[in-house]
């Protein structure tokens, strides 16, 4: 029998793994509808609702950050990149993975690279059933599960189920406040830091 070798390509999502998206958009929040909300407050992965907004307030933040002006302030999570850096440097590829929609790609791309992110590929996946993938830079997430993983980093509860559950892929999960209620998974470990994360694979 022919054993497959392991991957070596690590999955690492983009928004509040990589950047401080959650932060910048409570910013937006305080500047456009004048409500100033502590980060430990962003409870739900759905921020409009975390944020108190009404439908159509939810509606124009989601367009609002989804800028490229917007996009590229936002600022690196600590340590983050120089994991990243150490991990490409060791050997691993790296697969740079996020849900915002396809219109994003442009800006995205070009976060990485004003960071000097180190990646060997990036994918964007509808993750939450938002937008179509057909036509577009996006793939669904049958799709994604065709990929290999040795581990990943996420802060999306579901999508680190998904990942742990269908996919059986290690998961390394940053703590947030939207993912404190997250159940024990034999596949899946939080952390607070990226540095305590990458002394797991020390």
């Amino acid at each position: 029998m022919t054993v497959k070798e392991p991957s070596n390509t690590v999955y690492v999502d983009m928004d509040d793994v990589l950047c401080e998206t959650a932060r910048g958009c409570l910013a937006v929040v305080e500047r456009e509808f004048g409500k100033r909300i502590p980060f430990d407050r962003v409870t739900s992965f759905d921020l409009g609702r975390s944020c108190g907004l009404g439908p159509e307030e939810a509606a124009e933040l989601f367009r609002i950050m989804h800028r490229s002006e917007e996009l590229l302030k936002l600022e690196p999570i600590g340590d983050a990149i120089a994991v990243l850096r150490r991990w490409a440097a060791d050997g691993y590829r790296i697969a740079i993975v996020t849900g915002r929609p396809p219109s994003t790609e442009e800006a995205s791309l070009e976060w990485l690279e004003r960071h000097r992110v180190p990646h060997d590929r990036f994918l964007m996946v509808d993750k939450y059933g938002r937008f179509a993938t057909e036509n577009t830079a996006a793939i669904s997430l049958p799709e994604l599960a065709a990929h290999e993983f040795c581990w990943a980093v996420e802060d999306s509860e579901p999508m680190a189920r998904f990942l742990a559950d269908t996919m059986r892929v290690p998961v390394k999960l940053l703590s947030r406040p939207w993912n404190r209620a997250a159940g024990y998974h034999p596949r899946i470990t939080r952390f607070d830091h990226w540095r305590e994360l990458a002394g797991d694979q020390d």
